[in-house]
């Protein structure tokens, strides 16, 4: 399903449909896909946005194209969990390009290869001790959501991260100087203008834009008005969060049962009689463990996309150069 209000370009949301039927088998290695006309004719949407669509999912070795037969499925379904794993396309294929010429230019000067990967490993592990020291609070209007955006950002960058949540700075329980002491303060485009009401105006507040988790949105917006769901995360916010987010794509009439505890026997009782269940990506091992084998979890959270991730790397490296200055 196709989720027109969601704000999400479409041919991501057609990549994460398709990655969904190959995960659950209902395209197997070697089976044919629809057509482009026909797909976008069953999705109700234009054929460049499917073609767009197939182009990435070839570029990252999903699909394959045969001369004059079609499109198929090329790997097994364990193997297309981390080939779709970016879907904002092939970074991994980009990175490679940057490198290739990267080491063009290098050896022209007369280093070898060699060399260029040890120039390069040194640099690397300088601009990860020198981006280490620097301390950045990441603000957002959940505790889910902002440790899942640290996660994210720690598998790139080394920065002291401190989470903050929203209503405690509102509140007061952070308090303003707290933010004015950090080097980098970054925050959802959605929350840019209330975080720039506390803090005033300052450079060092960067504003990042975020998705949800595809295939959860596509899981969601097929639930049916009237279906009970129990909703396991840390906090109340992650709830109120996701009820927003369902009145936001239409999904109305869905009921949400909060289940806020953190102890396995509590969210055992507290899911039991529900179908489906959605959980904060900090509590899907503990819901995996409790749930029984015929309730469907549905793993549900936001991250920054491809473009904001580099666009804060950029922004911690030059402020790593600044502070040497």
């Amino acid at each position: 399903m196709i989720v027109q209000k969601l704000g999400i370009p479409i041919y991501l949301q057609v990549k994460a449909y398709i990655l969904d039927k190959i995960k659950t088998g209902y395209y197997q290695k070697g089976d044919k896909l629809p057509t482009e006309r026909s797909l976008a004719e069953e999705l109700g949407i234009s054929r460049n946005t499917v073609s767009v669509a197939y182009k990435e999912l070839l570029l990252e070795g999903v699909l394959e194209a045969r001369q004059g037969r079609g499109t198929f499925v090329r790997g097994q379904a364990g193997d297309i969990t981390a080939a779709g794993a970016d879907v904002a396309g092939s970074r991994i294929e980009r990175a490679l390009k940057i490198i290739d010429a990267a080491m063009v230019q290098v050896v022209e000067l007369g280093f070898t290869v060699e060399q260029f990967a040890n120039i390069t490993a040194i640099r690397a592990k300088e601009r990860e001790l020198s981006t280490r020291q620097l301390r950045v609070a990441v603000v957002d209007c959940t505790l889910e959501y902002v440790e899942q955006f640290i996660a994210q950002l720690s598998q790139t960058a080394h920065a002291q991260f401190e989470p903050v949540v929203l209503s405690d700075l509102l509140a007061g329980v952070v308090k303003v100087e707290f933010l004015a002491a950090c080097d980098l303060v970054i925050t959802t485009a959605e929350h840019q203008s209330v975080v720039a009401g506390v803090l005033g105006n300052t450079a060092k507040l960067l504003a990042v834009a975020s998705v949800p988790n595809l295939e959860a949105v596509i899981k969601l917006a097929r639930l049916q008005p009237g279906t009970e769901v129990a909703v396991v995360a840390k906090t109340q916010e992650f709830v109120d969060a996701l009820d927003r987010l369902l009145t936001k794509i239409g999904c109305n009439g869905i009921g949400l049962k909060a289940c806020t505890g953190t102890e396995r026997e509590q969210v055992r009782q507290c899911i039991a009689g529900y179908k489906v269940i959605i959980a904060a990506e900090s509590m899907k091992q503990m819901v995996r463990q409790a749930a029984a084998e015929t309730q469907d979890i549905i793993t549900f959270y936001y991250e920054i996309d491809q473009g904001s991730l580099q666009q804060v790397i950029g922004r911690l490296v030059a402020e790593t150069d600044k502070a040497k200055e």
